[in-house]
């Protein structure tokens, strides 16, 4: 079967790899149909974030039953399903206390990390990590389910209230998809990002009502005019760090899911005296089934945060609309595109 090999940082090529099998009782093989670009793929090729050499890359997908194991009830071929890749044993101490994403066999079952994962044509799973697919739901359209999860994972940290004044940082696929997970629970904010061009396309795909700024300034004046004062800040860049804590209110969340390395520095007497809040939040703990629901329901806008599709062929020109030009080892900000997705034929 085709699949997008990660070797090492900037070499990434397609190779035939052997179909994998059904090995387990519960096992499920999946036909993959379509996967999600994640800023991970492009931290594991830029060589900003570990995985394991020789890996199949991708986590995003949904596709085609075509094999089940002898215990699989609950599907059979021919079921269009999305894929929850965030494996978890159950029985580890994190799985027990409730920290499924943080499994402590995570450093060898991290799909697309340091496990095979979906840019490829076949996958294997267990059953309980699939969901079937409405009719209406497309396959790329499945794909936003589990970054649209790992958002309301974030989000289920945050004692939060409807009329908290809201800025997100950055209009990628995550500062989106966060937006409608917060639209979604009365939220309205508004939405930061230094394109232009990206600011645009954010512009035209926001939840209703919420506005889109060039500047943090001029959303912190926008939102809060008299004293400057929001009471969450999402920072998906992972450049912003700590240096907006002056904004946030009296008991206000600031939340750091931006996946870059970086030293950010605070006042922990100002954390303390002003009780604020400062959140990391990883992967999808609980909320896939959500995310599912969501989708389904047209309460996020999947196809039109979709903007661009390729056939796994053409992943360099994908990864390039990106940012990631494998050609010349170079990861810039991308400003033309908010979901990429790549389609196995």
């Amino acid at each position: 079967m085709l699949s997008l090999v990660y070797r090492s940082a900037w070499d990434v090529a397609l190779e035939e790899r052997p179909r994998p099998q059904i090995r387990g009782d519960h096992d499920v093989i999946v036909r993959i149909h379509a996967t999600g670009v994640c800023g991970t793929d492009l931290g594991i090729i830029s060589g900003k974030y570990h995985a394991k050499s020789s890996i199949i890359l991708g986590h995003e997908s949904a596709g085609e039953v075509i094999e089940i194991g002898p215990n699989v009830q609950n599907l059979q071929p021919g079921d269009r399903v999305v894929i929850d890749p965030t494996y978890y044993c159950g029985q580890c101490k994190m799985c027990r206390t409730g920290r499924q994403n943080h499994c402590l066999h995570k450093s060898t079952t991290e799909t697309g990390v340091s496990s095979d994962g979906t840019f490829t044509d076949y996958y294997v799973t267990e059953d309980r990590f699939l969901y079937k697919l409405a009719d209406h739901v497309s396959y790329e359209e499945a794909t936003l389910t589990e970054p649209l999860s790992c958002m309301l994972t974030g989000i289920n940290q945050i004692q939060l209230l409807p009329n908290f004044r809201t800025i997100i940082l950055g209009a990628g696929p995550i500062g989106m998809l966060y937006s409608y997970a917060l639209a979604s629970k009365g939220v309205i904010g508004s939405i930061v990002d230094i394109s232009e061009e990206r600011l645009e396309l954010a512009h035209s795909i926001a939840p209703d009502q919420w506005d889109t700024y060039a500047s943090f300034d001029a959303a912190v004046q926008g939102i809060s005019p008299d004293d400057h004062q929001v009471d969450l800040i999402v920072d998906t860049t992972g450049a912003i760090g700590t240096q907006v804590l002056s904004n946030l209110a009296h008991g206000g969340y600031l939340m750091l899911v931006g996946l870059r390395d970086g030293v950010s520095s605070f006042n922990p007497k100002e954390v303390v005296d002003r009780s604020l809040k400062i959140i990391g939040s990883i992967d999808s703990l609980g909320t896939f089934a959500t995310a599912h629901y969501m989708i389904e329901r047209g309460l996020v806008p999947a196809k039109k945060l979709i903007t661009h599709t390729y056939p796994l062929q053409s992943y360099q020109e994908a990864f390039r609309m990106l940012g990631c030009d494998l050609d010349d080892g170079t990861l810039k900000t991308a400003s033309s595109a908010i979901k990429v997705v790549l389609q196995s034929t």
